[in-house]
């Protein structure tokens, strides 16, 4: 393999056109195609999962060829302080030909039937997309190095400043392929006005990176209904923080990341192995169902895999299928995973205790998960329920195609495959209510918080108290609740005493219940000029606020708000009866459903309604409800300058 004249060759080139008009309207109608393709990229993860989908096509090229002797290896490198990624692979490289017209848009020199990736438009993605890209293969006959400059700019460029990238040819040197007989390296620079910005996701090092790729990209293989297609591969992750510090990880034959498989679940059970058990039980099926041992009670969760046949055999799943979308079940071959969680808390619990990143950022979820081709394509969708539509938040489906075919930027279906893909959510959903009653009970606190025998219990809120101490003073006066709240319960105990602290002022309380369908009846009174929104008391009303005792109003008590969102989603309550709500923590999904107004930062609060209310929540520009944060207000009590310029910075993203 030679260069064959890298120096100034371009991959867009329209050879046959010499010069003139026709050549200005064909090189115009290329900048649009190119153009309409990067416009169908819009995914954070997008160009992770373009570089690794060619990689793994290539090592199982390799591996085809070669067989066992052959050991695949990936290494990816993302650099943060230069805003730099970087994949290199020991699969089959390319030849000058394939090199040199790789990047062309429709050009793919994949088997349709046995690669990832066939379309020829994500390579095009990768090099006009962003400000440079470098690419070095090798095969055995010799290797080729080429960088292409200014793609993203001269894409959208409308003055004519850029002109169309040329190769510029490069050192063949490549870290990773000294000692290998042929693979490539693709290295891409994103400027910082370009995405994806990698400091957002507030993942530092190697481990967080591995677990994201996992969930989002075709590192995280989905083989459901092709067992020993997975090849293997040991990947090596380096990833350097912004601080310049270099963190290493490995790990080889990975898959999907399963909600069934993560860190929190405590008790799991498949379907298939509790309908098991239940058919060794004698008796009618209530009778077994009591007289299931406890390792199958109190569950965080129960999952199962649908393959092709069990969903045309399983009448609960296949029972509003009509015949075509039967026959795309045989000609995709669809496989079905499931899991339901029994709290939706467990998710937010993940990204933040065990993920550690953005919480923003839409990772693993309850929702619908298309695949396609061993590898998740596309965010995830709501799963379309009617009724009971809470338990859409619990549940994760994977609907896996073989030749799913999505159009561009890798995430829209065919209609009439998305319609089966919401159908057979919908199903999966129904089959997993039938076993509610085996479910643990959600009470909107962290997964992992019930109760063990005494002993435990005690250790371990002697160990929570060390990890997360509350220590709050006011006026020579502590916080009796020693550790941060675990429970609603804990949320409501917090609340009446820092009332009783004199923390908030003006409330008044008619009536807590637990059996009612709203918490508490409150009225508030702040007739005392000390309980007024001033630049000293910032925690204060609206001075244009009701001078006298109000009428009776509505507040509600959550650990964490989302489980309140929860309940309007299931019509439990309604957002227009409630005045307040009291939580320890603002989840995700709250900030998805409404807009969310910080009291904390700058003169926000001099519009509060009742005393200490720690943000607003907003629908149609129309407040809804104002919020007490405990988490937010006792921080702010602690560093008011500090928790201000958080939230700043929270709320600005």
């Amino acid at each position: 393999m030679t260069p064959h004249d890298i120096e100034g060759f371009d991959p867009l080139a329209e050879n046959h056109i010499p010069g003139g008009l026709e050549k200005s309207i064909a090189e115009e109608a290329v900048r649009r195609e190119v153009l309409n393709i990067l416009k169908s990229y819009t995914g954070y993860f997008d160009l992770f999962s373009e570089l690794l989908q060619n990689s793994l096509d290539a090592v199982d090229i390799r591996k085809k060829l070669e067989g066992d002797d052959y050991k695949p290896r990936i290494q990816i490198e993302i650099d943060i302080s230069k805003n730099r990624v970087r994949v290199c692979d020991n699969g089959c490289g390319m030849d000058s030909d394939q090199f040199r017209f790789c990047f062309r848009p429709n050009v793919s020199f994949k088997s349709r039937k046995d690669s990832r990736g066939h379309k020829g438009v994500g390579a095009t993605f990768v090099a006009y997309g962003f400000s440079s890209v470098r690419l070095i293969t090798k095969q055995k006959g010799g290797s080729i190095a080429g960088q292409l400059n200014s793609g993203r700019q001269w894409a959208e460029d409308t003055s004519g400043s850029f002109p169309r990238p040329r190769f510029s040819a490069i050192a063949h040197h490549a870290e990773g392929l000294e000692h290998e007989t042929s693979g490539t390296c693709v290295e891409v620079l994103i400027e910082s006005q370009q995405r994806p910005k990698l400091a957002w996701i507030q993942a530092t090092n190697a481990d967080q990176w591995l677990d994201l790729l996992r969930i989002k990209t075709p590192i995280g293989g989905i083989y459901l209904s092709a067992s020993g297609r997975d090849i293997n591969v040991e990947y090596h992750v380096k990833v350097t923080d912004l601080s310049g510090k270099s963190t290493y990880a490995k790990n080889r034959d990975i898959d999907y990341y399963y909600p069934h498989e993560i860190p929190l679940i405590y008790k799991q059970k498949s379907l298939s192995e509790i309908e098991k058990k239940i058919q060794s039980i004698s008796g009618d099926l209530s009778t077994r169902l009591q007289k299931l041992p406890d390792e199958f009670r109190r569950l965080d969760a129960v999952w199962d895999v649908w393959k092709s046949e069990d969903i045309l055999k399983e009448i609960h799943i296949s029972r509003n299928l009509d015949e075509d979308q039967k026959i795309l079940v045989s000609k995709h071959d669809i496989t079905v995973y499931g899991c339901f969680l029994s709290s939706a808390k467990t998710w937010t619990t993940f990204q933040k205790d065990i993920l550690k990143v953005h919480p923003n950022a839409v990772l693993l979820r309850g929702g619908l998960q298309l695949a396609s081709d061993f590898m998740p394509q596309g965010d995830l969708s709501v799963i379309p329920l009617t009724s009971t539509i809470g338990y859409q938040n619990n549940t994760h489906i994977v609907v896996h195609l073989r030749d799913g075919n999505p159009d561009m930027g890798r995430k829209v279906f065919q209609p009439e495959i998305k319609a089966l893909a919401d159908e057979l959510g919908r199903r999966a959903v129904d089959v997993f209510k039938r076993y509610l009653s085996l479910m643990r009970e959600d009470t909107g606190a962290p997964t992992g918080t019930a109760a063990r025998d005494l002993r435990d219990f005690i250790k371990q809120q002697e160990t929570y108290r060390e990890s997360k101490p509350l220590a709050l003073r006011f006026r020579n006066r502590a916080c009796a609740l020693q550790s941060e709240p675990q429970s609603e319960q804990d949320v409501i105990a917090l609340f009446h005493e820092l009332v009783g602290m004199g923390i908030f002022e003006g409330y008044g309380f008619l009536a807590t219940s637990e059996s009612e369908r709203y918490d508490s009846i409150f009225v508030t009174n702040y007739e005392d000029d000390s309980a007024l929104y001033s630049v000293e008391r910032k925690l204060g009303v609206s001075p244009s606020s009701e001078r006298r005792e109000s009428i009776p109003y509505v507040l509600e008590y959550k650990y964490d708000s989302d489980a309140l969102v929860d309940d309007f989603a299931k019509e439990k309550k309604y957002p227009q009866d409630i005045k307040l709500l009291v939580c320890w923590r603002v989840g995700q999904k709250t900030a998805r459903e409404f807009g969310v107004s910080p009291y904390l930062v700058g003169e926000e609060g001099s519009v509060r309604e009742f005393f200490g209310s720690t943000h607003a929540l907003y629908q149609l520009r129309e407040k809804r409800l104002e919020v007490i944060c405990l988490r937010d207000l006792i921080s702010y009590l602690r560093d008011p300058d500090e928790e201000e310029a958080r939230q700043s910075q929270y709320y600005a993203q």
